[in-house]
């Protein structure tokens, strides 16, 4: 590789260029704090209305919001109230609260409990179970969360995305064995479509509760007292805004008008649960039935190590792991034994800009699956391998999640695993063309293309890859395919911990026209083609030249000493989707199966296979581990 190619000569951050709410939770949550806070100015002034801003229950249709709110807070008490009888005389009864419209039940719940029959000590505790950062006292959280003693908490989720693992992980903690979690808000109820929501998905939080040993006590559909509420608080912002229009009265009466068509469609719903947190008995059905779940904030990359080292018999390679979920926003979902232990599972995912039949969306790439080899005892819907899969599933891949499609390279073992459990479908095969640098007598020649350096220092070279993309990206309006630009390059190759192993080519015609850039890789007999941007008009002959001027100069090449050999070798190597060989026309090439199908999510709501199958370009460059 020569210098102009380095990493140094790259930006140092690769950034994806589409950031859905969800993306970072804490831009997401100050934007949420945000609009509660103009739809509060709007509806009065914000020191009254604090904490009132919430939905009601109602019992008719002349009941006044403030009594319909009292009436949801005392609905509230009533649920803790019977928790509260059901553990009378086993000591201090604790209750955590979280959530804005929460700061009344204190109040309340101190009343309620003079009229109890047999009364034991009540503390009410303020806790952050949502989100990563603890919503108020740190001390109180980290007090409870070894000894498990919270008898109750609840959880307001209305016009607040809920991280459901975090919620339910960090609530097993703090919970006492048959404990009671509360949590109330608005849910999405219909993900057939494609499009981004940040609510939290009801089918998804059921499953999940009951993968983590809770039990539902409790479920309750509040829908038509929250659009009652919302008709009240969409009558109070425009007197209060005394009939004078504005970018905040425009913002809260756009969300309010989303809020009532999505909850008078069944789109959303707003419900009440009751969770029981269960006993998770030694004799269990389900592998590691109390198992700790958590994302990438639940562990540092050091602690991977040896779960990768065992999975996958080589060393772990730390500076890969930063490029892959430090610089490129990797996600995934790990297990630990307990709290405290080490890292028994985890199911990772690579992001990936894509251009989805004409238009752009995200994909990720699901890598890095491991368990614990002593841990694979069965595979079935309890085993750990499904938890953790099936739990990224839901937060990542689908209609209304941060990626709309998943792909993957599994082995056909992995690949019949999680077909039969329900998680993957097939999409296509990844096949091997390999086509020959040695130039047959006699055949045909065409007018030359040359072979030479990327510069990735020349902004021209780059304006030149853009065109060169922004060409290819046509070809596949019915197709779809992993965005190539410069800001993707850049980030797989040259930002690469390895990328002295990659070399990045122009073939450039006799006018010193860029007619494709390829990224190659050296291996003991091939050459293997990693990415090509070109149009597909093109990819044919720019194969046959590349393999050619290949074996020819294979000696000279900068990085052929990486691999000491007799003989250079005179083959090149494109790995593809099957789907698109039939657009290659390349008679003399050899076409093999690697063994290798492509899948797609089938657990969560999402694009179906049968309208994938066939349709993604992937290469080489494509997989995480190249």
């Amino acid at each position: 590789m020569t210098d102009h190619q380095s990493q140094a000569s790259a930006p140092q951050h690769f950034v994806l260029r589409r950031r859905p709410s969800s993306y970072h939770s804490a831009d997401a949550h100050s934007r949420e704090e945000a609009k509660r806070g103009a739809i509060a100015a709007v509806l009065g002034s914000t020191e009254s209305f604090k904490g009132k801003y919430h939905y009601g229950l109602f019992a008719n249709g002349t009941q006044s919001l403030s009594d319909a709110q009292a009436a949801f807070t005392h609905r509230l008490v009533e649920l803790v109230c019977a928790q509260h009888a059901h553990g009378a005389g086993a000591g201090e009864f604790r209750i955590g609260i979280d959530g804005a419209s929460l700061a009344s039940f204190a109040s309340e719940m101190k009343q309620a409990q003079h009229a109890h029959e047999n009364p034991a000590p009540i503390e009410i505790i303020a806790v952050g179970v949502v989100g990563e950062t603890p919503t108020a006292s740190a001390a109180n959280i980290e007090a409870s969360a070894v000894s498990e003693n919270m008898d109750c908490l609840l959880v307001e989720g209305s016009y607040r995305s809920i991280d459901q693992l975090g919620v339910f992980s960090r609530a097993r903690r703090l919970l006492k064995p048959g404990g009671l979690l509360i949590v109330f808000g608005e849910f999405l109820n219909d993900d057939s479509a494609v499009e981004h929501s940040p609510l939290p998905n009801l089918s998804s939080l059921l499953q999940l509760a009951e993968r983590l040993n809770y039990s539902i006590a409790v479920a309750e559909d509040h829908t038509q007292s929250a659009l009652r509420s919302i008709e009240l608080f969409a009558k109070q912002a425009q007197l209060n805004a005394f009939g004078n229009e504005n970018e905040t009265l425009t913002l809260v009466r756009d969300e309010l008008d989303r809020a009532a068509q999505e909850l008078s469609s069944g789109k959303r719903v707003f419900k009440l649960y009751t969770f029981t947190k269960g006993l998770a008995p030694a004799d269990s059905d389900s592998e590691y039935a109390a198992a700790e779940y958590g994302d990438r904030a639940s562990f540092k990359p050091a602690a991977v190590a040896d779960l990768f080292e065992r999975s996958f018999g080589h060393a772990f390679d730390a500076e890969v792991w930063h490029w892959k979920y430090e610089l490129g926003a990797g996600r995934c979902v790990v297990a630990k034994a307990k709290a405290e232990g080490d890292l028994v599972a985890h199911y990772g995912g690579a992001p990936r800009d894509i251009r989805y039949f004409g238009r752009p969306a995200l994909a990720i790439q699901p890598c890095d699956v491991m368990v614990m080899p002593e841990e694979r005892t069965r595979y079935g819907r309890g085993s750990l391998f499904f938890k953790v899969a099936a739990t990224f599933l839901e937060r990542e891949i689908g209609n209304t999640v941060d990626h709309l499609l998943g792909f993957g390279f599994p082995n056909k073992k992995t690949m019949r695993l999680a077909i039969r459990l329900g998680l993957y479908e097939k999409t296509d095969d990844f096949v091997e063309v390999r086509v020959s640098g040695i130039t047959e007598p006699g055949s045909a020649t065409e007018a030359p293309w040359t072979l030479a350096d990327f510069d990735a220092a020349d902004s021209a070279q780059r304006d030149e890859l853009g065109a060169l993309w922004q060409e290819m990206q046509v070809d596949f309006e019915n197709g779809i395919i992993g965005v190539r630009d410069w800001e993707y390059l850049s980030y797989r190759y040259l930002q690469h911990p390895h990328h002295a192993r990659y070399s990045l080519r122009w073939l450039r015609d006799s006018a010193g026209r860029a007619m494709a850039l390829c990224v190659i890789k050296r291996s003991a007999d091939a050459w293997l083609l990693m990415d090509i941007v070109a149009p597909l008009a093109t990819v044919s002959r720019a194969l046959t030249v590349l393999a050619r001027a290949l074996a020819k100069g294979a000696r000279e090449e900068p990085f052929c000493t990486q691999v000491v050999e007799n003989e250079p070798p005179s083959d090149l190597l494109l790995w593809l989707t099957k789907g698109w060989l039939a657009r290659l026309d390349m008679p003399n090439a050899a076409v093999r199966d690697l063994g290798i199908e492509i899948p797609c999510n089938s657990w969560n709501p999402g694009p179906a296979a049968s309208l994938l199958y066939g349709k993604w370009w992937l290469t080489a460059g494509d997989m995480d581990f190249q």
